[in-house]
């Protein structure tokens, strides 16, 4: 039976081992306070990065015996790989809220500056880096599909300005894990955006002034500001774009971005795609900017995104939601050889096709699997056999 394709877009704790003359570490990150687990901590030094997971695990790999972590809020830990041996947890401290006076009228000058020293503080020319990519879908809140993506890709640019207005780039899958499945009953095919429209999304940085309010935020420490924004008009689906910046006070470096494009779903027209008929009610992402010591410029350390998207029951199908998420990460930043091209930028990202490495994923995953991806992994395992109500598709 064909499918339809459903756009979803409108626009343990205690290992070390050492491999190939590398140290990793695979441990669990909480706040000190409440010993709940932190999760998009970064974990880094100058050459090597890495990004704790929902449940705040994460796997770190160098070949440096330091390491930091930072996470906005929180003050930031320096220690060595051999202090972190023999510890199963790392307590990280939140951070005194300090308010500063805060000067009503002053947002459009604090963001104007930010905007004026993008050249100064971020690349804005070709580079390379080599990035982890983990895509998670989820259908009526049960995962139906995992993608872990380790690849290298050499940039144009970081993002798209005026003086830069191409920042394609080329990606070479280096390693991949794909796994999906789905009731042979279900003709709804959900797409994955592609690594262009990735791209494109991850660095959104800039907005037009005229067309947003913006409002200081006190609930930030001494180091930055934060400005708010809200779009003055509605879009065509009747939402208004939301959302801040994190500003670095120091140089005026943008260092975290957040937007939110929808604030009333129930306004969103659904569309159209066959039999189907779908809209996307939700859609917020989230990106994080580092600073490396040995090149001084910031470059993009991770970013997250979540769409939320219903589709409408009729005789033949339920109303059904789809959640897709995606968390990016670079684990080494301005290496220097380039990516050896190997895939389409503009093709489903879960279309992608690569042979999976069953010693990679042994020793190298650099975002642990949380308990329910495991799950997942489990339920796969045990239906593989019945085709005749379910299909699966995957490399492993």
């Amino acid at each position: 039976m064909n499918k339809i394709i459903v756009f979803g877009f409108f626009f343990l704790f205690n290992s070390f081992l050492i491999v190939a003359q590398k140290t990793q570490i695979t441990k669990v990150v909480v706040d000190k306070s409440s010993k709940r687990p932190l999760e998009n901590v970064s974990v880094y030094n100058e050459t090597d990065n890495s990004l704790t997971n929902q449940e705040g695990v994460f796997s770190f790999i160098s070949n440096r015996e330091d390491v930091c972590f930072s996470l906005l809020g929180y003050e930031e830990l320096k220690t060595s790989l051999q202090q972190l041996k023999n510890l199963d947890t790392i307590f990280l401290q939140p951070k005194l809220v300090e308010l500063d006076e805060v000067v009503v009228g002053q947002e459009f000058a604090i963001l104007k500056k930010a905007y004026s020293k993008l050249k100064e503080n971020y690349v804005l020319e070709p580079y390379q880096e080599n990035f982890f990519l983990r895509c998670i879908l989820e259908k009526n809140n049960e995962v139906a599909r995992l993608q872990d993506i380790y690849g290298k890709v050499s940039r144009k640019s970081i993002f798209k300005t005026k003086s830069q207005p191409d920042n394609k780039s080329e990606v070479e899958v280096l390693n991949m894990r794909k796994v999906g499945i789905s009731e042979k009953s279900d003709f709804v095919y959900f797409k994955f955006q592609s690594f262009d429209k990735l791209f494109d999304l991850n660095a959104l940085i800039y907005i037009e002034f005229e067309e947003f309010e913006l409002t200081q935020q006190k609930n930030i420490g001494a180091d930055y500001f934060k400005i708010s924004f809200l779009k003055k008009e509605p879009n065509s689906m009747a939402q208004k774009t939301s959302g801040y910046f994190v500003i670095h006070k120091a140089d005026y470096a943008i260092v975290e971005t957040y937007f939110d494009f929808y604030d009333d779903p129930e306004k969103v027209p659904y569309s159209k795609d066959g039999k189907v008929e779908y809209r996307t009610t939700s859609f917020k992402r989230t990106s994080n900017y580092k600073k490396n010591a040995a090149v001084g410029k910031y470059y993009l350390n991770n970013a997250n995104s979540e769409v939320k998207v219903e589709i409408r029951g009729n005789e033949k199908m339920q109303k059904a939601t789809y959640d897709y998420s995606t968390q990016y990460f670079v684990t080494n930043s301005f290496i220097a050889a380039k990516a050896n091209s190997n895939l389409s930028m503009d093709k489903d990202i879960f279309k992608v096709k690569f042979p999976y490495s069953e010693q990679f994923w042994k020793s190298q995953n650099q975002l642990p699997l949380t308990i329910e991806l495991k799950d997942f992994l489990q339920k796969v395992l045990d239906k593989k056999e019945n085709k005749k109500d379910f299909e699966i598709v995957g490399n492993f």
